[in-house]
């Protein structure tokens, strides 16, 4: 029965169920053929070809550009970190995963810290001091709050709930825009959703979460692939939207912050309306974005380094 009535609730939030079966099953199949005794793993990771991850062409390994559709090819480090990340987390893109495992880990040392009484409902003390977003204590000077509280999770429903909807909304959205983009996205959008929160709300209130990052991810889903394909996108739009609004009415009735969610979700779709969705214009703009994205992160590591002093 609780099987049952968990299955109707993802199915009204529009998450599928049997999606999530095939993916897990996916995921099993794909994790024993990388650890597989006739599978040579060592081969794979000594190998010096590259396969880009737009087309599928294979690459030299000196090559920096794909000769197939024309785009940038990671370097050979790079390549064999993510050769690596495949055999650990086979089927979950990279940026994805990374993201994921941060907030897994800020979740872990929440528990580390506050025992098992964090899997429920952490006391409002234990998220302050893990860098939970307080506007009193911004103006008070700790404006790393505004980045730290993108990783912290109140308990381990809102952690799974934010899992799932990561690993539903980005499987398809990584590999359209690539690493540096969609860093740069998730980035922002939680940037953007914790700094309306900020302004907009009145009352001081608490807050912790992804949400307003994933808002982003669904905002920009909708109005970039409006721009980049209008005519083949529909599907891709209608469950977009259809998680948006699931997801505002959810958080009206359990009282999440709407407003993070709506700062971010505004943030996506600005940046869906104005980045570059052209191979050429992509070529041209990737070492901004690479730029940008590796600030932005310096950015939320700093964060973390004055919440810890």
């Amino acid at each position: 029965m609780m099987t049952d009535g968990f299955k109707k609730l993802c199915e009204a939030l529009g998450i599928r169920w049997v999606w999530w079966q095939w993916r897990w099953m996916s995921f099993k199949r794909r994790a024993g053929a990388s650890f597989s005794l006739d599978h040579n793993i060592f081969r794979r990771l000594r190998s010096r070809q590259k396969v880009c991850r737009r087309c599928g062409a294979i690459a030299a390994g000196d090559q920096s550009r794909c000769g197939s559709c024309g785009r940038p090819l990671p370097s050979q480090v790079s390549w064999f970190l993510y050769k690596v990340f495949g055999l650990a987390a086979p089927g979950i893109a990279v940026a994805t995963g990374l993201l994921s495992g941060l907030i897994l880990l800020d979740f872990a040392v929440v528990l580390a810290r506050g025992g098992p009484a964090v899997l429920g409902s952490p006391s409002i003390d234990l998220l302050l001091r893990m860098g939970a977003m307080y506007p009193p204590a911004i103006h008070q000077g700790e404006w790393w709050r505004l980045f730290t509280c993108v990783f912290l999770h109140i308990g381990i429903i809102h952690l799974a709930f934010n899992m799932m909807a990561l690993l539903s909304v980005s499987r398809f959205l990584e590999q359209e825009i690539g690493f540096h983009r969609y860093l740069s996205l998730f980035l922002l959008a939680g940037l953007g959703g914790s700094a309306a929160s900020f302004v907009l709300r009145s009352t001081p209130v608490t807050a912790a979460g992804a949400s307003g990052a994933l808002f982003g991810l669904i905002g920009f889903a909708i109005s970039y692939f409006r721009r980049a394909r209008p005519a083949t996108s529909g599907d891709v739009r209608r469950f977009m939207t259809q998680w948006a609004i699931y997801g505002f009415l959810f958080g009206f009735f359990i009282g999440a912050d709407n407003l993070a969610h709506a700062g971010g979700f505004v943030t996506g779709l600005l940046l869906g309306q104005i980045m570059e969705f052209r191979e050429e214009q992509k070529q041209q703009m990737e070492w901004i974005w690479r730029v940008f994205a590796w600030g932005m992160t310096a950015l939320y590591a700093f964060a973390f380094v004055s919440l810890a002093s």
